[in-house]
């Protein structure tokens, strides 16, 4: 019953996180991106297609994130940077448990692919939020 309650309370601090952000934003993605989603033979196997165009993506936001976040850390007093540092970290294994969850999920494409998306997707949103804090912070 008390790993039942603990899954209970995760899901729900998982979903009071997102529904917190902005869900009608549709993630940004690079031009890379969309020309190779767009070059996916629908006539073949497409599944493995995605999954190569969005792992190059995932690489691209990775490198941009890493970018964000580094501008951010440089603005930031110690007892800032330090809290940031810790919520980063947390983040990273958020969106790598919700992304795992995501994969198991039944809706079409399913598998990898649903986790490569909402991994897409995460990044994209946590990128944006970096970069307000920059504004905020005058970094």
């Amino acid at each position: 019953m008390t790993a039942i309650r603990s899954t209970a309370i995760a899901l729900a601090s998982a979903m009071l996180l997102l529904s917190s952000q902005d869900l009608g934003a549709r993630s940004k993605t690079s031009a890379e991106y969309g020309m190779c989603m767009d070059n996916v033979d629908l006539g073949a196997v497409k599944n493995s297609q995605w999954a190569s165009c969005a792992e190059q993506e995932i690489k691209r936001q990775d490198v941009i994130l890493n970018s964000e976040y580094k501008k951010l850390r440089e603005s930031l007093s110690t007892e800032q940077d330090a809290s940031l540092v810790t919520a980063q970290k947390s983040w990273l294994t958020f969106r790598e448990d919700w992304c795992r969850f995501a994969e198991t999920s039944e809706e079409a494409p399913g598998g990898i692919n649903n986790y490569h998306f909402c991994i897409i997707e995460l990044t994209s949103r946590k990128i944006d939020q970096l970069r307000g804090y920059q504004e905020v912070s005058g970094g």
